[in-house]
């Protein structure tokens, strides 16, 4: 599901606690990923050579791998988070994650014309306060 869909659905606040719930689990598996590869290391140093040592450093190998990926995980669903939660204020009444998607895409095309942010990896919404009316573009 898109960005502007589990936005229609959960509304933008619960989007936004959702992306820093799950950007945290992020950062806790890595966390816990860094702790098993230090006790893995560790155990490995007395280990005799065998199966035992090799189960050791194929766990270290899949637990820097699975660091890796949270670490990555983390950094782009935060930076994510930030991007739309930065412009989520409506500019005329300034209510906190209170509109509506009208429209969204990653060119100018379409029946919105605002040019689209250079190198932007996430979807332009178009959006409208509940409480005034105001459109505008997330992210500009």
């Amino acid at each position: 599901m898109d960005i502007a869909s589990r936005i229609r659905k959960l509304g933008f606040r619960k989007w936004y606690e959702r992306q820093l719930i799950e950007c945290h689990l992020a950062f806790t598996t890595c966390f816990l990923a860094g702790i098993t590869v230090a006790a893995c290391l560790e155990a490995l140093r007395g280990a005799e050579r065998g199966w035992i040592s090799a189960t050791l450093v194929a766990a270290v190998l899949g637990a820097i791998a699975l660091g890796l990926y949270s670490w990555r995980r983390y950094l782009t669903v935060l930076e994510r988070a930030e991007v739309y939660g930065n412009r989520s204020n409506c500019p005329s009444c300034d209510a906190y994650g209170r509109f509506e998607v009208l429209a969204t895409g990653q060119t100018a095309e379409g029946p919105y014309l605002d040019p689209p942010s250079e190198g932007l990896p996430y979807p332009w919404l178009r959006v409208r306060c509940r409480r005034c009316g105001t459109e505008w573009r997330i992210p500009d």
